[in-house]
């Protein structure tokens, strides 16, 4: 997978971190960011700052809603390892997503065998997408 590809993937990552806080909240906190990027149906989903990161996804996606959904998903799931990573700190948290941008492999190789197998899927995905110019 290329390193571009893993870019958008660690964004997309990054961009879902911004409302975990520290000790008793984070389970639920967590929980709501998680709900956030898979239903996107929050607060704040509907901010300009929310809307404009939806249209990067999409962009990224290459169009395909399909794809950028999945890309949600993986998000959400990633977001418990970097809470658990950063024990709950959010400064810590944003640390990481920024070095996974600028190591995006390690950052791949920091994950569960089951989120690398989904990221280098929706990969696949969008190389075929792009190949054979569909954009659903």
């Amino acid at each position: 997978m290329s390193k571009i590809k893993l870019g958008v993937f660690v964004l997309a990552a990054g961009m879902s971190g911004q409302d975990i806080y520290a000790d008793d909240a984070v389970s639920s906190a967590l929980q709501k960011t998680q709900d956030c990027l898979r239903d996107q149906n929050c607060d704040a989903a509907a901010t300009d700052a929310g809307k404009d990161s939806d249209q990067k996804a999409l962009a990224a996606m290459g169009g395909n809603a399909h794809d950028k959904q999945e890309l949600y998903n993986i998000s959400a799931d990633i977001m418990p390892i970097l809470v658990r990573q950063a024990a709950g700190d959010p400064v810590k948290m944003q640390n990481l997503m920024l070095k996974a941008q600028t190591d995006p492999e390690s950052f791949l190789n920091s994950l569960s065998p089951d989120l690398k197998e989904k990221i280098k899927n929706i990969a696949n995905e969008l190389d075929t997408n792009q190949a054979s110019g569909q954009r659903p």
